[in-house]
């Protein structure tokens, strides 16, 4: 997985029991690692900066390349001989709804790990009308539902959010049919280029700077306004950054009152939809969970208990890459991996979820020397 934030990849091996909507995970092992160069590269290609095809099939493959190279040295470390599927996300370098584009040559990944690969599980939600997003509220429901209503916030490079119902004695295809979901404001994208400009640093860790900071009233409400959830329900994506308003309000404002009322607002809107859903508890994780400031707004806002993901098991940096290998065994597994309750698509399921590699070679031991 490689989110929106462009701030690493970060993997999660999965061992998946039973099947379908009856299926449970729990998390082997997981790593974390750089993008190193590419991480520039491709904040250039998501901001939209033109470049010829061959840097983006460069792009793609070296990409690819390194999500092979981190898979191995991930299984290696954990001591796992092999994997019988690989699901992978791609970087998302645009989303406008019906078009997406998750970069990724998934052909290398298919090569190392010698296994079943899926990928661009967006695209068919896409052409039936979806919006492609937000994918991950079924998986939260694998993962996360119990006895009350609960949200799962991802504060990611875009803050999103899952809303599940009570797990009750309904079926489970009940309770599917009741989880909503949506994308709720920028969040990292924002915070991340907001340090980047006024503490030239690629995030305020912690939210350390934006702890010490205050908050500015006018800019504050200027933000927040930005923030308002879009009427449209439209998934967020290219365009939903707000970098104008950190550029506008840079020359005026001490960098740790920037830092700090950008956190301030970003973390109201996020509490205010929780508070509006009526949850009992919400789980956060994402980058954005370790950002103090930002979860006391959201905690302050929602008037509810917010718990971060680690407390549940599931480490606040590995939560959407477990996620995404619980879709990509539900796609295996035939299922339409993107609620249309959420992903406003209205047309039924007629294509399988994703983009596969068939390995001719499934449960073959990894090729461990890539490159």
């Amino acid at each position: 997985m490689t989110g929106t934030s462009i701030d690493g990849i970060d993997l999660a091996v999965a061992r998946i029991d039973g099947a379908g909507l009856a299926m449970r995970a729990t998390l082997l092992a997981e790593r974390s690692a750089p993008l190193g160069p590419l991480a520039d590269r491709l904040r250039a290609a998501a901001n939209q900066h033109p470049m010829p095809a061959s840097e983006f099939a460069a792009i793609a493959r070296e990409l690819g390349v390194l999500h092979a190279r981190e898979s191995i040295e991930l299984l290696r470390s954990a001591g796992i001989p092999h994997v019988d599927l690989a699901a992978l996300h791609g970087q998302t370098v645009f989303h406008r709804p019906p078009e997406s584009w998750q970069l990724l040559n998934a052909h290398p990944v298919a090569l190392a790990l010698q296994c079943d690969v899926v990928f661009d599980l967006r695209g068919a939600d896409l052409a039936l009308g979806g919006q492609g997003a937000p994918l991950t509220p079924l998986a939260d429901w694998i993962l996360f539902r119990t006895a009350h209503p609960r949200a799962i916030i991802n504060l990611g490079g875009f803050a999103n959010a899952t809303f599940l119902p009570a797990d009750d004695d309904r079926t489970h295809t009940q309770q599917v049919a009741a989880i909503r979901g949506a994308d709720l404001c920028a969040c990292n994208q924002l915070l991340d280029h907001a340090a980047r400009c006024v503490i030239d640093q690629p995030y305020d860790s912690g939210g350390a700077v934006a702890a010490n900071g205050t908050r500015n009233d006018a800019a504050f409400a200027e933000l927040r306004a930005l923030l308002a959830p879009r009427a449209d329900g439209r998934s967020l994506g290219t365009g939903d950054e707000f970098f104008a308003w950190v550029d506008r309000h840079t020359p005026h404002l001490a960098p740790a009152d920037l830092l700090a009322t950008a956190a301030d607002a970003t973390g109201e809107a996020i509490g205010s939809a929780l508070r509006q859903s009526g949850v009992h508890d919400a789980v956060v994780a994402g980058g954005g969970a370790r950002h103090g400031r930002l979860c006391a707004a959201i905690a302050i806002t929602a008037n509810c208990k917010v718990i971060a993901s680690s407390d549940l098991g599931v480490p606040v940096s590995c939560r959407e890459a477990l996620e995404w290998a619980i879709l990509g065994a539900l796609a295996a597994d035939g299922l339409d991996i993107a609620l249309p309750a959420v992903t406003q698509r209205v047309s039924p399921s007629l294509l399988p979820s994703g983009t596969w590699i068939r390995s001719s070679a499934a449960n073959s031991p990894p090729a461990l020397n890539t490159t």
